[in-house]
């Protein structure tokens, strides 16, 4: 079966960790896919996609919304005859649903990846999405909560969570030089929380530090790893006073490549998001530190309560609580008994729901049911 895939770029984010994947799992299975990735963008953090049995082309914009894409798209697509065509994200979608109209072929958007409160046409990615509501076959989201907020049709929506990849997490660093390398002299003392995301608007960056700061001024083993980058990164750097900075007990990381294996010296993840403009689908950041076997604590709403069970697997509190996120942090640091019983109903919860094949094989169906739909 041959698959087009189409995506705006492949910077580090959660849908394309989620597309990258999937891409992952159906090369592995006895299946044949014939896969091709179009970028359109040369912006490319996942390097590994080159490793990967499929082909990849890069379909650069001259501009953002590049309306001659539209023509270099149908080029593609009456070369490569896909049986179906899988977009990621909004802007790929409308383009397709004008280069795919007339071919029959099944076009699956699955841009779908938060679950924002009150959206309306005013929002560019529900404009976009009700703009090409008429052609496409199938809506898939990484959550319930995503389908809700973007109210697409109920006969041809799904939602498949993320597959996360077992393998990811084996044959690691050592811990010892992960420690030594990011905590420094602090690397035997260091009780280590830590938030996994870009740093923009819609995460909430701001209630994190707020929370780290305060407690560093009286509990000297606490180490916070803030990992990611973005446009609000050095605004909130500057709140912290240098103290924090040089002791090490507040760290920020940059990008990391090899997050599988930075997670092994944490002990609690944090996620929080700004409820008022951001709600999460499912977050690759909550599986992911989930898989490694710590429990989370994190913003309710959205998808992450489809992941997340309170005082299980983690906790759920309210958003920009810094009084919750406190007391939970608080509450792990003198219970480590509970902190590996959370991180242990973490790790098997993500195996026994967002393992890789078994979300690889949910796709497959659709594929097939898909092609099969557009053949009668």
């Amino acid at each position: 079966m041959k698959i087009l895939m189409v995506i705006d770029s492949l910077e580090k984010g959660g849908k394309e960790r989620r597309m990258l994947e999937l891409i992952k799992g159906l090369t592995r299975t006895e299946d044949h896919f014939d896969i091709f990735l179009l970028i359109l963008s040369d912006k490319i953090d996942f390097k590994q996609i080159y490793e990967l049995p499929i082909q990849v082309e890069v379909l650069k914009r001259k501009f953002k919304k590049d309306p001659t894409i539209t023509f270099s798209l149908k080029k593609v697509i009456s070369r490569f005859k896909p049986d179906v065509i899988h977009s990621w994200s909004t802007m790929s979608s409308v383009y397709l649903s004008i280069s795919n109209l007339f071919s029959g072929i099944p076009l699956i958007n699955a841009s779908l990846a938060d679950a924002p409160l009150h959206l309306n046409i005013f929002d560019k990615h529900y404009l976009r999405v009700k703009l090409t509501t008429p052609f496409t076959d199938l809506f898939i989201s990484n959550s319930k909560a995503g389908l809700k907020s973007y109210r697409t049709p109920k006969k041809k929506s799904v939602c498949v969570y993320n597959g996360v990849d077992g393998e990811r997490f084996k044959n690691l660093r050592p811990v010892g030089d992960i420690r030594s390398e990011i905590l420094g002299a602090r690397s035997g003392e260091a009780f280590v929380i830590a938030m996994v995301a870009t740093f923009n608007d819609r995460k909430d960056y701001e209630t994190l530090i707020n929370t780290a700061v305060r407690m560093c001024s009286y509990n000297p083993s606490l180490t916070f790893l803030l990992v990611g980058s973005g446009p609000t990164l050095l605004q909130l750097k500057a709140k912290i006073a240098d103290e924090y900075l040089k002791k090490k007990q507040i760290i920020f990381t940059g990008k990391i490549d090899d997050v599988e294996s930075v997670l092994q010296i944490i002990d609690v993840g944090v996620l929080m998001s700004k409820s008022v403009n951001h709600r999460e689908g499912v977050s690759n950041a909550i599986i992911e530190m989930m898989a490694s076997g710590k429990p989370v604590i994190a913003s309710r709403g959205g998808g992450t309560d489809e992941v997340l069970v309170d005082d299980f697997n983690g906790y759920l509190i309210d958003s920009q609580s810094e009084k919750q996120l406190e007391e939970k942090i608080n509450h792990l640091f003198a219970n480590r008994r509970r902190l590996f019983e959370l991180g242990e109903n973490a790790r098997q919860y993500i195996m026994d729901n967002f393992e890789l094949g078994k979300k690889t094989s949910e796709y497959i169906k659709l594929y097939h049911f898909l092609a099969k739909q557009s053949r009668v």
